[in-house]
């Protein structure tokens, strides 16, 4: 019942995300509304994080004797097939276009095909820009590296509440270092803390079946330490921009402190009318990745104006596409893949 809840979290946010990339070109609408609802897509990609984290550790708690071998496998299949059919996706729309020999370069296709890339526009120390500006690429890396630190440090670290600690120590350490020395790897183990908060509530959950303020308070205590430390930077800049480092940073590490209170919060009050306002969203939770993967190509990049002027009937032509592309390769490729690749 509650993985169900953490599919319509999940749903919401690809959905949010989508709506987001709509809403933000659109130039008749309200700026205040863009600004006060619309302006949030990257903080559902922390909903992200944290929900990978919990479904992640929840899945090998069920399978206590697996293997590196069995667990890289499975985490290569999923992440790597809908990815590769996007870079295919926008190979081809791209291609279209005409625009594909001026925009295409092998430096950032491998580098996107080994997970090496982000979102520079708005950070430092980023080595790979998202494969032909597909933007919501940039967290994908994030995923698959902290798939590569959980097994080592699910093995290694005691199994005692307080092994946040030295997950926090990493990230803490690592966010000092990006600062001095901005650089990708140190990105990525600084944003470590969020995802294994979402391992951390799933271990609270399969060891004692509730949630509490004592037993989550390590977990709220780590993200307010890191919220507290990117903040020194913050407070020092001359000029606070909204998204661009330091202050995205900021933003994506008060996001995960105010989600997990927030659903702490909720959880406390018998998560109240949830159903009705988010239960829907589970249906989309299982093309949820490929909704996330496939939707900026064809909303942002794909040009159909000359061939539909109507606005309305592009999009809704465009979101049909995006469905249906990710029903195909999510429900209907994916266990193919899995079964060939074993």
């Amino acid at each position: 019942m509650h993985l169900q809840k953490l599919d319509a979290i999940r749903g919401l946010a690809a959905c949010y995300v989508v709506i987001y990339h709509i809403i933000a070109p659109l130039k008749g609408f309200p700026q205040i509304i863009k600004d006060v609802i619309f302006s949030f897509g990257q903080e559902a990609v922390i909903l992200f994080f944290l929900l990978s984290g919990f479904v992640i550790a929840y899945s090998v708690y069920k399978k206590q004797n697996i293997t590196f071998r069995d667990y890289f496998i499975k985490r290569f299949r999923r992440i790597y097939f809908p990815f590769v059919c996007s870079l295919i996706l926008s190979i081809l729309i791209f291609a279209v276009q005409n625009r594909l020999f001026k925009e295409f370069t092998w430096g950032n296709f491998f580098g996107n095909l080994f997970m090496l890339h982000d979102f520079g526009v708005v950070k430092p120390g980023v080595w790979v820009h998202p494969f032909l500006n597909n933007y919501p690429l940039w967290s994908l890396p994030y995923e698959w590296w902290f798939y590569m630190l959980f097994f080592p440090c699910y093995k290694l670290l005691p199994k005692t509440p307080y092994r946040i600690y030295f997950v926090l120590a990493l990230s803490a350490l690592a966010l000092i270092n990006y600062m001095i020395i901005p650089n990708q790897i140190a990105l990525w183990l600084s944003y470590f803390i969020i995802w294994w908060s979402g391992l951390e509530a799933a271990t609270i959950w399969v060891s004692q079946k509730k949630y509490t303020w004592k037993n989550m308070l390590p977990i709220i205590f780590s993200l307010i330490f890191m919220t507290a430390l990117i903040a020194v930077p913050v407070l020092q800049s001359e000029k606070i921009q909204f998204g661009y480092y330091p202050f995205v940073i900021l933003r994506h590490f008060a996001a995960a402190l105010i989600a997990v209170i927030f659903g702490l919060i909720w959880y406390r009050n018998k998560l109240i009318y949830f159903d009705n306002l988010l239960g829907i969203f589970t249906k989309i939770a299982p093309i949820s990745y490929g909704i996330y993967i496939f939707h900026y190509p064809v909303l942002e990049q794909l040009n159909l104006q000359s061939v539909i002027p109507n606005l309305f009937l592009e999009y809704v032509i465009k979101l049909a596409f995006i469905l249906g592309l990710s029903y195909w390769v999510e429900i209907k490729l994916q266990p193919l893949v899995n079964q060939w690749l074993k």
